[in-house]
């Protein structure tokens, strides 16, 4: 059989950098190849040039066993390749017919500049039939529609256009359970029609459950390929990282200092009566389902929202009603949307990283280069921040250098509390593990930090502490050494 796609020894550099260093990959019709690799591996580079946005310095692509080359984005869709990207690309105001037969629109007989409606919606439907989401009303504006609809319509309107190679860019990082499960369906509907799909995670389980095969990518290079039935998580993580698994969460003992944080009786509309406390040294953790108010707490603590509350901080009472008040304090806030409420995604990484310093470093009614230069140049090598220069543009990071970046912004404010609300979203395994050490580092210099996760793992292995949330109220507290699975998830239901 003839390959869906064949890529064979792809090259791409970028001045100071191998992005992709002669990498082969091949898709058989009917067959879902995930590949999978840390943030920087090489893997969006590999797709950008697949979906013709980059041009290889060397190498061939194949469809179908023809020879591809000097093709636009629109060319390639042309070919059959599609790419959905974690940002979708939708009209929001636009029905989800127009958007599934956008540029394809079936014209009035009379009138060949005007839309036939009733033709449009009909073949928009039947599409939505073939694909399992004619339970959606092509009439409906994509405004209406939920994250997971979304991605469904944009996976029709790739059908619609002769797919023959599908690529997943991190599917499922917006989607709820049930969401992600009507993906996978139509996972196995697409791959039971003979279409090729690339899906990239960085979730392995849904690799486990979606994939045929598994290629993986370290520091531009393939590092290694294997069937589902051979893959384990932990041969994954190996050759993602070349680390093992019991090196990914690198959190030791230490002696807590005082009590360095003591809240009580916050309460909004949706908090109900939080107490919790803090020590020097200390990493204290949130866990709760979904809209537990994991997130309001932190949030209300560093004055991002209401609430009625009692803070003191080094036993002394402080008010906090803004975020000012909280900087004021000593507390730095890390938001768990780091792209829209952690950083300037246009601006340099020096820039970002000095956000909160821009009045110290005024000189006259500029700035003083040599210091910002000099200062961001040490965060960068303290947190170990992999930029080609601090003049970098962020956007082009990394998740786990993004993250860092902000952690340098903040650090750089010199706190004695960091509140990291869901750090590790949307990061590799191995930028995980470079957070985790990070954070065990500002606990060693004396600081108390708070994480709130949704990820029960996250939090039993790096807290010291575990506060247990259900529908705005503490129910459960343990010690790292008393928590089970079993425990916190009794009490994160209520029970």
């Amino acid at each position: 059989m003839e390959a869906a796609l064949r890529m064979d020894q792809i090259y791409k550099a970028f001045p100071g950098v191998v992005a992709v260093n002669k990498v082969d990959i091949e898709v058989n019709p009917g067959e879902t190849v995930a590949l999978i690799g840390e943030n920087g591996a090489g893997k969006s580079t590999l797709i950008k040039i697949l979906s013709g946005a980059y041009k290889c310095d060397s190498g061939k692509i194949y469809i179908e066993g023809r020879e591809i080359s000097d093709y636009t984005p629109k060319q390639a869709i042309d070919l059959g390749i599609s790419v959905i990207y974690q940002e979708l690309n939708y009209l929001n105001y636009m029905t989800v017919a127009e958007n599934i037969l956008l540029n394809e629109f079936p014209r009035r007989k009379n009138a060949r500049f005007l839309i036939d409606k009733k033709a449009m919606f009909a073949r928009s439907l039947e599409i939505q039939r073939q694909v399992g989401i004619d339970y959606i009303d092509p009439a409906s504006p994509m405004s209406r529609l939920t994250v997971g609809e979304k991605q469904l319509v944009e996976i029709a309107k790739a059908y619609a256009r002769d797919l023959k190679v599908l690529v997943l860019d991190e599917p499922t990082s917006a989607l709820n359970d049930r969401e992600c499960e009507k993906l996978f369906q139509l996972m196995d509907r697409l791959r039971a029609e003979g279409k090729a799909i690339i899906y990239i995670s960085h979730k392995l389980d849904e690799v486990l459950r979606v994939a045929d095969r598994v290629v993986v990518m370290r520091d531009g290079k393939r590092v290694g390929s294997m069937p589902i039935a051979e893959a384990t998580k932990d041969e994954m993580i190996r050759l993602m990282v070349g680390r093992e698994i019991g090196e990914m969460y690198p959190i030791h003992s230490r002696e807590f200092g005082d009590t360095l944080l003591e809240v009580e009786g916050m309460s909004n509309g949706m908090l109900k009566n939080v107490s919790f406390r803090l020590r020097r040294s200390e990493i204290i953790g949130f866990f709760g389902l979904m809209g537990s108010g994991c997130d309001e707490i932190v949030r209300a603590l560093f004055g991002a929202m209401p609430a009625e509350k009692t803070v003191r901080v080094n036993g002394k009472p402080v008010g906090i009603r803004c975020t000012a008040d909280a900087m004021r304090q000593g507390m730095a806030y890390v938001p768990a949307e780091r792209k829209s409420e952690g950083l300037i995604l246009m601006h340099s990484v020096k820039r970002n990283a000095t956000l909160l310093r821009l009045r110290q470093l005024q000189k006259g009614i500029g700035f003083d280069k040599r210091a910002e230069e000099s200062l961001t140049g040490e965060w960068i090598d303290r947190l170990r921040i992999k930029t080609p220069s601090t003049e970098t543009v962020v956007e082009s990071l990394s998740g786990g250098n993004q993250q860092k970046v902000v952690l340098a912004k903040w650090m750089m404010n010199q706190p004695e509390i960091l509140i990291l609300n869901d750090p590790t979203r949307g990061i590799d395994v191995g930028a995980k593990a470079e957070i985790y050490q990070l954070i065990e580092n500002f606990c060693n210099q004396g600081l108390g930090v708070i994480i709130v996760s949704p990820e029960m793992a996250e939090v039993m292995s790096v807290a010291d502490r575990i506060y247990v949330v259900y529908q705005g109220a503490i129910t459960g507290e343990f010690t790292r050494e008393e928590a089970t699975q079993e425990l916190i998830m009794q009490k994160a239901i209520g029970e």
